[in-house]
């Protein structure tokens, strides 16, 4: 079954945050991994946005024994909730994010690179074959194994595995080979209409900032009729602050989404300059700093798949089920999907010895296919979720905003800790029992 020795083969393309978590959790077992990420080289510091990471997320960190490094870091301010306000500056509730008594944790406002950074350690101080500028190309998939093709720095490659496991995000290469192995066409990305601006800045940039985003209530979100702003103290010491604005635009190519900075700012001072403070200044200030340019990432998504793996080839995180943004879960649901897939993979080592001699495909199908069943019905919940918070940041009128502002009232009203344990309490099936093995392999 295995190419290497009596090891489990399996290849990962991908080696973003589902991608290098997921190899760290078969790091632990009789599993030989390979790494294949598209990237150069390794992300430089503040590759990639703010986010905020659940306790559930933090809960499969915790089960890698890298949670107290996350939190060790400068970044990574804790919250326990988020402040929503109206466009003109009213405040329309707060809504609970966690708490340490009953899930574990409280909810993390981090940079997404401090979260890869701290999974790209382990994975080097394990010493695990990581391939940069590597990508998949093709593959051919038989009952006995998969053979992958991929490129590797202009050179061409292959390697047979038992099983290839897809965390290639919401552009995924993986995703259309797979489909072709199963005779399907794969959906494409599509754009959602909505689009992502935003920067990062000193507080005492803007006089009186450090009063509105206190150490205590550090995450304000506003709903206005022309679109959504969230603005959030990020690191320890709150001397920096991460802004964006989430609304409306129209499709571009990707080249047209390099957007001069001009005619940027110029749309945005048209649609938030009449909002209350700091948003109109949030935009001037981010204008006058010529060295930190503002990001802009148009948001694309995936039409639910019927199929997230087919004999020998599996896809996690936006792979499988590109995550919009809006829920704040994206990383937390790719962290849960690499702990259950290695959870199912432990399980079906652990059993092989005791396996009728060809029947390792079969198993390792209804291994796959318990993954999608068992995942699935979460992660829809939580897309759907992302979709209706989505769509409140779309442009409305006036009447519309009304009754905006008091559906959000009322659902807050009512939202607990309690509330939120469908989303933060969940537990990964055996994310308590990685421990006992990495104690054990310190041992050895």
């Amino acid at each position: 079954m295995s190419r290497s020795g009596n090891k489990f083969e399996v290849i990962i393309a991908g080696g973003g945050i589902a991608g290098a978590a997921v190899a760290l959790f078969l790091s632990h077992l009789n599993v030989h991994v390979t790494i294949l990420e598209s990237r150069p080289y390794r992300p430089a510091i503040h590759d990639g946005g703010i986010i905020m990471l659940g306790p559930n997320g933090m809960n499969v960190l915790q089960g890698l024994g890298l949670a107290d490094k996350l939190l060790q870091r400068e970044s990574g301010l804790q919250v326990s909730h988020i402040t929503i306000n109206d466009g003109d500056g009213q405040l329309i509730g707060r809504v609970p994010q966690g708490s340490v008594e009953r899930h574990g944790f409280l909810s993390t406002v981090i940079l997404r690179w401090d979260i890869h950074e701290v999974l790209l350690d382990e994975v080097e101080r394990k010493g695990l074959d990581m391939r940069w500028n590597s990508r998949v190309q093709s593959v051919d998939e038989s009952d006995s194994g998969v053979l992958v093709h991929w490129s590797e720095a202009a050179e061409m490659k292959e390697k047979k595995a038992d099983l290839l496991i897809g965390a290639d995000g919401i552009w995924s290469m993986t995703r259309p080979s797979m489909y072709k192995c199963m005779g399907l066409e794969a959906p494409k990305p599509r754009y959602s209409g909505l689009v992502g601006i935003g920067c990062i800045l000193s507080i005492d940039a803007i006089p009186g900032l450090s009063k509105f985003l206190t150490l205590e209530d550090p995450v304000v979100m506003v709903h206005s009729r022309l679109g959504f702003v969230g603005m959030m103290r990020y690191d320890k010491d709150g001397k920096k602050i991460g802004w964006w604005t989430t609304h409306e635009a129209s499709e571009r190519s990707r080249e047209e989404w390099n957007i001069p900075k001009e005619q940027l700012f110029r749309e945005l001072h048209e649609r938030y300059s009449k909002s209350a403070f700091p948003i109109p200044q949030l935009v001037q200030t981010s204008e006058a700093l010529d060295e930190r340019p503002l990001i802009v990432w148009p948001v694309y998504e995936v039409e639910k798949l019927g199929k997230w793996h087919s004999k020998r080839i599996v896809l996690i995180g936006d792979a499988a089920h590109a995550m919009p943004p809006h829920s704040g879960q994206g990383a937390s649901q790719a962290l849960e999907d690499a702990a259950y897939l290695a959870y199912l993979i432990r399980q079906h080592l652990d059993q092989r010895s005791d396996s009728v001699q060809g029947s390792a495909g079969t198993e390792l199908h209804s291994l796959l296919d318990t993954f999608q069943k068992e995942r699935q019905p979460r992660v829809d919940e939580m897309i759907d979720e992302a979709n209706r918070r989505g769509d409140r940041k779309r442009e409305t009128s006036q009447i519309g905003m009304f009754i905006r502002k008091w559906i959000l009232k009322i659902l807050i009203l009512f939202m607990s800790q309690k509330w939120m344990d469908r989303w933060f309490a969940y537990k990964v099936p055996g994310i308590d029992e990685w421990a006992g093995l990495r104690s054990a392999a310190t041992q050895e």
